[in-house]
């Protein structure tokens, strides 16, 4: 906020945020006297919130609870706001053809980050640490961060995927994702055996023939006889 005017200082994310949906951003003056610029986008959250968050929900995920908010706004479209002639739907319904078209590529809301893979096969983000496969350690990888769960990616191969911790100092294990690891992995080579044949003795013949004792081969040294 600038003083009493409309100018903002805009974070990086809403600035990429409305430039993907072209969105041309106005803002209401702060101050009582233009309390009424906005009357309505506060109305109707309160209505929202009221309507449908008192009580607050019990849900066992966010996804559950985005279900939830859908199935609302679908009845919300049946509802009249006071005296008016038409519904919420039917309004939209004008309104519809003026809006511009939505982008064909969808806006990554996620968080990004870079972090190394330490030697325990785990990675640091935010004040927690998650699992990836054990043969990215000593590598850097890319997380998205999303307010649910998280992804990783090896360039641009998701590797892992986890929900979201929200305690700080957490640890998240996946693992079927190391085991996974483990398994591509190349199998050593096996232990050399040791023999139980007896060892040859000094002077013995190295090999034996069907028809008796083959000599050992010698090596000449020195000079050959009869030069």
């Amino acid at each position: 906020m600038l003083g009493q005017s409309r100018g903002r200082v805009e974070a990086d994310r809403w600035i990429a945020f409305r430039s993907h949906f072209g969105i041309e951003s106005f803002y209401c003056r702060p101050g009582i006297e233009a309390a009424h610029e906005k009357g309505g986008v506060e109305g109707m959250i309160g209505y929202f919130r009221r309507n449908h968050f008192v009580p607050v929900p019990e849900v066992s995920s966010l996804s559950e609870l985005n279900e939830m908010v859908e199935q609302w706004d679908r009845q919300d479209d049946a509802r009249r706001i006071g005296s008016r002639p038409k519904t919420v739907a039917e309004y939209f319904a004008v309104e519809q053809p003026l809006l511009m078209p939505l982008p064909e590529e969808p806006f990554e809301t996620g968080r990004l980050f870079t972090p190394r893979v330490d030697r325990y096969g785990q990675i640091p983000v935010r004040t927690n640490r998650y699992s990836v496969p054990i043969r990215l350690i000593g590598k850097r990888v890319r997380v998205v961060l999303h307010a649910s769960h998280l992804m990783v990616y090896d360039q641009n191969v998701e590797v892992a995927r986890h929900e979201r911790l929200i305690a700080k100092g957490a640890v998240r294990l996946d693992l079927t994702t190391t085991w996974r690891s483990w398994s591509a992995s190349p199998a050593p080579s096996p232990a050399p055996q040791r023999s139980n044949r007896p060892a040859r003795q000094a002077g013995s013949p190295r090999s034996t023939t069907p028809g008796g004792t083959r000599p050992a081969r010698s090596v000449a040294s020195g000079t050959a006889p009869g030069l």
